[in-house]
C-alpha cells in the first residue's frame, strides 16, 4: 500500500514540475517579446507587406471573369464617322469618339498601319476595355467620348461614366492610364498587323516566368488563359509588333475565324498602368526598351544574333545597309582565303595529274573498287585533298542561313533602296540583281581549275538552279551572295596570277618539254 501511495505522489510532482516549466517558458517569452526582441527592420515589414499584398492579389484574380469580346453581335453594325487624328512622337492615331477606341495606328518611320483587316472586319479594335459585365462593358466601348489632346497625351474623357483613359507618349512607347474604373479589367491588344511572314513567326508571344514563348495559333483553343509573372505579351508579325508590358499576371489569348482563317486575340489584365508598344521591330527602340529578343532569332540564335548586332552596329556608322553587306562579305572572303588558298592549289594539282586519271579510268573501267583505291593513291603522291573545294562552301552554309535570318527580320531594309531596287528586304522587282548573281556564278566556274569536264558542267547548272531559286529571294540576299562571288573571282584571280604564276609557268613549261 505504502509503495502505490509513493509511486503517486511521485509523478504528481513530475506532472507539476512540467506544468511549471512550461508556464516559466510562456513567461519568458512573452517578457522577451515585449522588452528584448529587436523591431522589425524595414526590409522584413516591406517583405511581409508585400507578401500579404500580393496574397491579396491572387484572390482578387481568381475572382476576376474571363472578358466576353461580344463579337458576331451589334458590334458589327456600329459605325464610327467621328473620329480624331492625334500625333504622338512616332506615331499617328486615328481614335474614335465613340468608344474612344484605335481605328488607325501608323507608325510614321515606316508608313505602316498596324491595325489588321481582321480588326476592321470583326470591328473590334485596341483600347477597348472589358469587366465582366455585359453591359457595363456595352457603355464604355460604345459610349461618347471627349478626345483632349495635351501636350505629349491624349485624354479620352466618357461623356456618360466617370472614366478617363490616358495615352502619354514615353519613349517610343504609349503608357495606358485608366482612371473610374474599378481593377482589375481587361484591356484588348488586337491581332496581329498584316504584312507577309516570310518564314517568320506570326501571332501571341509572351514574356512568362522569365521565359520568351511563341505561341502557333494552330496549337490554341478557342479561349486560352495564362497566368505567372508575365512581363510582356502581344500579337506579333515580320516586322510589327502589338502589345504591352509590366506586372501583367494575366492575359487571355482568344482564337478566332475572320473569313477562311483563324486569328488570334490577345488581351491584357489591367491592375496597375501599362506600356504598350505599338510599332515596328526596329533594333535601336527595342534595344533601349530592353526589348531585343523580340525579334524572332531563330533556331540559329547563337549566330543570328551575333551577325546581327556586327551588321547593325556598321549600319548605324556608315547609315548604308549596302555597306554593312559588302564590309560582312569582305571579311567572310578574308578570312576563308587560307581555305581558298588550298582549295585553288589542290585543284591545280589535280589538274596536272588530269591524263593520269584518264587512264586510270580507262585501265579499270570495270573495276570500281581498284579504281577508287589507285585514284587515292595518286591523290596522296600529288597531295591532292579530295574535300578541299567542299570545306569552304561547308562552312558558308551557316553563315549564310544566317544572313539569310538577319535579312527578312530587320525592318530598317524596308525602307532601305539600292540603285533600281526600291527595298532590300523585298525581291528585286526587275529580277535584274538574280541575273547579275547567275552570271557572276558561271565566271566563277569558269575561272576555277576543273580537270573533269562533268565537274565543270555542273558547276553552270548549279549556276542556273540558284538563279532561279533567289528570284524571288530578298533582294539584300542576293546582292550579299553576288558580292561573294565577286570577291571569290578577285581571290581566284590572285591566288592564280599573282601567288602562284611562277609555280604554275614552270609546271607548264615542264608538260611542254615531256610533249
Amino acid at each position: 500500500m505504502m509503495k502505490n501511495n509513493d509511486e503517486t505522489q511521485f509523478w504528481k510532482r513530475i506532472l507539476l514540475f512540467g506544468i511549471g516549466v512550461f508556464l516559466l517558458m510562456f513567461v519568458y517569452q512573452y517578457i522577451y517579446t515585449m522588452f528584448f526582441k529587436p523591431p522589425q527592420t524595414k526590409e522584413e515589414v516591406t517583405s511581409q507587406q508585400t507578401i500579404k499584398k500580393e496574397e491579396r492579389k491572387a484572390n482578387i484574380l481568381e475572382k476576376v471573369e474571363i472578358p466576353q469580346l461580344m463579337l458576331g453581335t451589334f458590334r458589327e453594325k456600329q459605325e464610327y464617322a467621328e473620329k480624331v487624328q492625334v500625333n504622338l512622337g512616332l506615331f499617328s492615331l486615328e481614335i474614335s469618339q465613340k468608344g474612344g477606341k484605335i481605328l488607325r495606328l501608323i507608325d510614321k518611320k515606316y508608313g505602316y498601319d498596324l491595325i489588321s483587316q481582321a480588326e476592321r472586319q470583326l470591328k473590334i479594335y485596341p483600347l477597348e476595355l472589358f469587366t465582366g459585365n455585359p453591359e457595363l462593358d456595352r457603355k464604355i466601348n460604345f459610349g461618347e467620348y471627349e478626345i483632349l489632346k495635351v501636350k505629349d497625351k491624349v485624354v479620352l474623357k466618357h461623356k456618360e461614366l466617370n472614366i478617363e483613359k490616358i495615352l502619354k507618349y514615353e519613349n517610343y512607347t504609349l503608357k495606358l492610364e485608366v482612371k473610374g474604373l474599378k481593377k482589375p479589367f481587361w484591356v484588348f491588344v488586337g491581332t496581329y498587323p498584316d504584312d507577309e511572314a516570310f518564314y517568320t513567326h506570326v501571332g501571341p508571344i509572351l514574356y512568362i516566368n522569365n521565359q520568351l514563348i511563341r505561341l502557333d495559333v494552330d496549337d490554341l483553343k478557342g479561349v486560352n488563359e495564362f497566368s505567372g509573372k508575365i512581363a510582356l505579351s502581344g500579337e506579333e508579325s515580320r516586322y510589327f509588333f502589338k502589345g504591352g508590358k509590366g506586372n501583367l499576371q494575366k492575359i487571355i489569348i482568344y482564337k478566332v475565324k475572320v473569313g477562311e482563317h483563324w486569328r488570334s486575340f490577345t488581351t491584357l489584365l489591367y491592375t496597375e498602368p501599362i506600356i504598350l508598344y505599338y510599332g515596328a521591330k526596329d533594333y535601336a527602340r527595342l534595344r533601349e526598351l530592353g526589348l531585343e529578343d523580340l525579334l524572332d532569332w531563330g533556331t540559329l540564335k547563337i549566330i543570328v544574333k551575333p551577325l546581327f548586332i556586327f551588321l547593325y552596329w556598321i549600319y548605324e556608322h556608315t547609315g548604308s545597309w549596302v555597306l554593312s553587306i559588302l564590309v560582312l562579305t569582305l571579311i567572310i572572303r578574308i578570312f576563308m582565303f587560307p581555305l581558298g588558298y588550298k582549295s585553288t592549289v589542290s585543284m591545280l594539282k589535280l589538274q596536272q595529274v588530269a591524263p593520269k586519271l584518264e587512264k586510270l579510268k580507262q585501265k579499270y573501267k570495270d573495276d570500281p573498287v581498284k579504281l577508287q583505291e589507285e585514284m587515292m593513291k595518286l591523290y596522296a603522291e600529288v597531295g591532292f585533298n579530295p574535300f578541299s573545294g567542299c570545306l569552304p562552301i561547308l562552312l558558308q552554309i551557316p553563315i549564310f542561313f544566317a544572313l539569310y535570318k538577319v535579312l527578312i527580320i530587320t525592318v530598317d531594309l524596308k525602307v532601305s533602296s539600292f540603285l533600281w531596287i526600291p527595298s532590300l528586304a523585298e525581291k528585286d522587282p526587275y529580277y535584274i540583281l538574280p541575273i547579275i548573281m547567275g552570271l557572276t556564278m558561271i565566271l566563277q566556274q569558269k575561272l576555277t581549275p576543273s580537270p573533269d569536264p562533268k565537274q565543270a558542267l555542273m558547276g553552270y547548272l548549279m549556276a542556273g538552279i540558284f538563279t532561279l531559286l533567289f528570284i524571288n529571294f530578298p533582294a539584300g540576299l542576293v546582292l550579299y551572295w553576288t558580292l561573294n562571288n565577286i570577291f571569290n573571282i578577285a581571290q581566284n584571280y590572285f591566288i592564280k596570277d599573282v601567288l602562284l604564276k611562277d609555280k604554275i609557268t614552270t609546271n607548264n613549261k615542264d608538260k611542254g618539254r615531256r610533249k
